[in-house]
């Protein structure tokens, strides 16, 4: 893995450590920020409010928690083909993107219900092209921005609480 992909997975609030003991992390973490932004490709094709809003309520899981709905779903589906493979447990940078991730999908569902194009289409476009461009090149704004408000620095070398179970 070179310096830059390393710098901008420890900026998603990943670790050291995290990177030492998930051998693919480099791949296996790019596939939250892909779930997502298929997922809600897949609501504004379908321009249904009803899913927008579930999908909106399911990303509050990563919000909430270290393991978002995304990873949920890799971990019962492509988990048990890749056993192997596991995804870690994300933290606040990850959080808070999966908090704007929820906010944005649900908006564009109330824009659909309301039949506002604008309301429907901007905010599931913002958090469509960002996860993807997160899942092809490892740049996260949410993560980002969270590091710009919170006055966080991607630290190299250094180990978060403790070693993380594969």
């Amino acid at each position: 893995m070179n310096n830059i992909t390393k710098k901008l997975i420890l900026m998603q609030g990943y670790s050291e450590l995290d990177i030492k003991n998930y051998k693919k992390i480099n791949i296996v973490i790019r596939w939250t920020p892909l779930a997502c932004s298929l997922l809600g490709l897949l609501g504004v094709l379908l321009k249904s409010p009803t899913y927008l809003l579930i999908l909106g309520l399911l990303t509050t899981i990563g919000a909430l928690t270290n393991t978002s709905f995304y990873d949920y779903l890799y971990r019962y589906t492509f988990g048990f083909i890749f056993p192997a493979i596991k995804i870690p447990e994300h933290g606040p940078a990850r959080k808070f993107g999966c908090a704007i991730g929820s906010l944005l999908f649900i908006t564009s569902a109330v824009g659909f219900y309301l039949q506002n194009n604008y309301l429907a289409y901007i905010p599931s476009g913002t958090i469509i092209s960002l996860a993807f461009i997160a899942a092809v090149t490892q740049w996260c704004f949410a993560s980002t921005l969270y590091n710009f408000i919170f006055d966080k620095k991607e630290v190299c070398c250094t180990e978060k609480n403790g070693n993380k179970n594969n």
